[in-house]
């Protein structure tokens, strides 16, 4: 990365922490003052029994502080690169912003779903889809800058615009989607796209190792959340152990080898 001033440094570094801070004090906030809004069985698709305490959803819910950790894991490896101005190619190695913008994604990962988990209120699932669009929509857009060649500036119109375009529709409910649904029509190409790169250029099939684990992290948990989900075989509304939560610490891991692969990346 280039060489950032030790207070730029500091502001950057800062922008991931305080996002978890501020998004689970508020979330802290609003459950134990009453959740606002009606209670309208947000997340029952996915099996944990709702409960008349606080958190209606206590696996599902906890489970997602799986996203929090690993952004500010990201983040802490971060600090290195930042501090060290080391120098290598790709853009979130080169764009400090880019990089910081993926932890943070992350973290947010967690508040998001938490939101509907806990407190079972259609504006707990708006937020649930909101981070996932927020995150997806990097890889997506990564995966564009990387194949068709661009800079910074192209990384962050494209982004802009996935996440924009599906955005506005969602906030003002003129159309409403899970985020399983984004994941069905971005995952598939963002893979191709890495596929196909490594396939043209044999300098990154070394690091490619990070990109096929994120993915069978991420395909494990899928897997584990659809045999429990709700009527599914594995199903038990009254357990604590539940696969949708499993899906949750997975997902969270693969956000981590997919960053070293990012970090990886060669000319």
């Amino acid at each position: 990365m280039n060489r950032t001033s030790p207070l730029r440094t500091t502001l950057l570094l800062c922008i991931p922490p305080v996002g978890a801070l501020v998004s689970l004090t508020l979330l802290g906030l609003m459950a134990t003052d009453g959740w606002p809004g009606a209670f309208a069985e947000a997340g029952a698709e996915y099996c944990e029994a709702f409960r008349d305490g606080v958190i209606k959803q206590p696996a599902n819910t906890w489970s997602n502080l799986g996203f929090v950790a690993a952004g500010l894991w990201i983040t802490w490896r971060l600090r290195r690169d930042l501090t060290t101005g080391s120098q290598r190619a790709g853009l979130i190695r080169s764009q400090p912003t880019v990089a910081i913008l993926y932890a943070t994604l992350v973290v947010l990962l967690g508040p998001g779903s938490m939101a509907m988990h806990g407190s079972g209120t259609e504006w707990g699932a708006t937020a649930d889809v909101l981070s996932m669009l927020l995150f997806i929509a990097f890889p997506a857009a990564y995966s564009g800058v990387r194949v068709f060649g661009g800079k910074g500036s192209m990384f962050t119109w494209i982004y802009l615009g996935l996440v924009v375009l599906p955005g506005i529709p969602l906030l003002t409910g003129v159309m409403n989607f899970s985020g399983s649904t984004l994941y069905q029509f971005l995952l598939p190409g963002i893979v191709t796209a890495e596929v196909w790169r490594c396939l043209r250029n044999p300098g990154t099939r070394q690091a490619g190792r990070w990109f096929v684990l994120a993915i069978g992290l991420f395909v494990a948990g899928w897997v584990i959340w659809r045999l429990s989900h709700t009527g599914a075989p594995l199903c038990d509304p009254t357990s604590l152990v539940q696969g949708h939560a499993a899906w949750h610490l997975l997902s969270a891991a693969a956000t981590v080898p997919l960053f070293w692969y990012y970090e990886a990346e060669t000319p």
